[in-house]
């Protein structure tokens, strides 16, 4: 649950002492939500934040929400799945997360600053850095230099090492597999080496820094063994890696993604439904389904036909009883949602209506339709002045509306409560089948239209709230 509550950064950032009350009143806030974090975003003219973490296949079962958007400025509540937790944080106009190590209860301030993102602790008033990196954890000792400069060896031949399956005589195989069994077994030595110096002080820290240093040790050897291709030593690292204590781990279930990438997606010599209808009947039930989830989240990615992903969606269905963790595929793939010229909508209270039929109570008005998602950063900076034409527009003749492309029911929802437009605010169900999407060639948001008072369209690319040529527009047709 996510509250807005930016008065409370500037209490907070006004406080220098801790006996200071408003600060006092944040802790024992804090306090009252043990699993939750405080992230405080207080900037307002920056892209908005997806604050990530990593999830158990189990959790997912649960449908708890890996992920979070937090605009500018706003406050947001995280919940958190252990005391100690690794979060991501990634700007929505990039790629690449930073990672950032926050216990329960903690207050974030995240800024950005020379095109960098910061992120610093609230304690007592005041701002300490959070910073992460496995170095804080892994010493650069002579051992591990070695390694890396033996896995250097590897890695800058990496491009060739990717032509394996067109050329899997390259020149450099009889080296790479002289010099692999000393890579493997460093690797091990130096990783174990650190991991039991962690185990002699069992502690939640501690018991998150082995975990985070064994994947990091699998990462490691699945990289080489990508360019090596020694399927003896590759079947060994599944062999010891690939167990159900893994599978429940947040952060070495890694190993079964792996696992199925290397045995299932890219495999050449089975479909994945072939796959799918053997089963796997080796594993235990919880692996079986987690890898016909793949197996249908692949189907889509490989653009299978779209009744393929349908059938497959059923056979899941019936085996399992739901959908999970497969609901933003439903949305993605419109299943269930017949190709239609209309566009099929659901409002904030989930009543379903159609644009042409809910089109018509507001006849006799101008509608103003504003094309906007949670993901699309132009579109939340753009709010704030709908928000004010339309209060400029009070008491007229005229209609906001806001139509969700190409969104997640889920953070729809969340950013329709968070920017307060519930009012008139409707989630397109059929954005990829829908020929009125295609018909108006609707291709990219913000984008707005304008209908006249008997529900014609006039304008179907109008300005944007943000322009005084939207304000002229509006009130010359609001004077017919």
């Amino acid at each position: 649950m996510k509250f807005r509550i930016t008065f409370l950064f500037l209490l907070l950032v006004a406080c220098t002492e801790p006996e200071d009350k408003s600060f006092q009143n944040t802790v024992k806030f804090n306090n009252q939500n043990p699993n939750m974090i405080m992230i405080i975003n207080s900037s307002d003219k920056i892209p908005p934040y997806i604050i990530s973490k990593e999830l158990t296949f189990e959790e997912l079962l649960k449908g708890e929400v890996y992920s979070d958007t937090i605009y500018s400025p706003d406050t947001l509540f995280f919940q958190l799945n252990e005391s100690v937790q690794l979060i991501d944080v990634t700007p929505t106009d990039e790629y690449y997360p930073q990672s950032f190590l926050v216990k329960t209860g903690d207050t974030l301030d995240v800024q950005y600053i020379n095109s960098k993102i910061n992120v610093n602790r609230i304690e007592n008033g005041k701002f300490i850095p959070l910073k992460w990196d496995l170095t804080q954890i892994i010493p650069k000792s002579k051992k591990f230099l070695y390694l890396d400069s033996i896995e250097s060896f590897f890695l800058k031949e990496e491009i060739t090492g990717s032509l394996k399956f067109f050329l899997p005589n390259v020149k450099n195989k009889d080296e790479w597999s002289f010099k692999l069994p000393e890579y493997l077994k460093l690797i091990d030595e130096n990783y174990s080496a650190v991991v039991d110096s962690l185990n002699k002080y069992e502690n939640s820290l501690n018991n998150l820094y082995s975990q985070l240093i064994k994947k990091d040790q699998v990462q490691r050897i699945n990289n080489v063994l990508n360019i090596v291709n020694n399927k003896e030593e590759t079947e060994k690292f599944y062999s010891k890696y690939l167990i159900p204590e893994n599978f429940r781990n947040r952060y070495l279930s890694s190993i079964y993604g792996i696992y199925y990438m290397d045995k299932f997606h890219f495999n050449k010599d089975i479909t994945l439904t072939e796959a799918y209808d053997r089963g796997f009947p080796e594993y235990p039930k919880e692996i079986a389904r987690y890898f016909k989830f793949r197996l249908v989240s692949s189907m889509i990615i490989k653009k299978y036909r779209k009744e393929t992903v349908f059938e497959f969606l059923d056979k899941y269905k019936e085996e399992y009883g739901d959908f999970s963790p497969l609901e933003n595929i439903l949305s993605e793939m419109e299943y269930g949602i017949q190709t239609s010229t209309d566009l099929a909508l659901i409002d904030y209270q989930s009543n379903d209506s159609k644009w042409e039929e809910i089109k018509k109570k507001w006849k006799g008005k101008i509608i103003y339709v504003d094309f906007w998602a949670s993901w699309c950063a132009p579109c939340l900076r753009a709010m704030p002045y709908s928000k004010e034409l339309k209060e400029k527009l009070a008491g007229k003749e005229i209609v906001f509306v806001y139509l969700a492309l190409n969104d997640r029911e889920d953070l729809w929802r969340n950013s329709t409560q968070r920017n307060q437009i519930i009012e008139n605010n409707f989630f397109i169900k059929n954005s990829k089948s829908s020929e009125f999407i295609s018909n108006y060639n609707i291709n990219a948001i913000p984008r707005y239209m304008i209908f006249d008072k008997n529900g014609m369209l006039i304008h179907e690319d109008a300005p944007g709230p943000d322009t005084k040529e939207a304000f002229e527009i509006l009130t010359e047709l609001l004077k017919l």
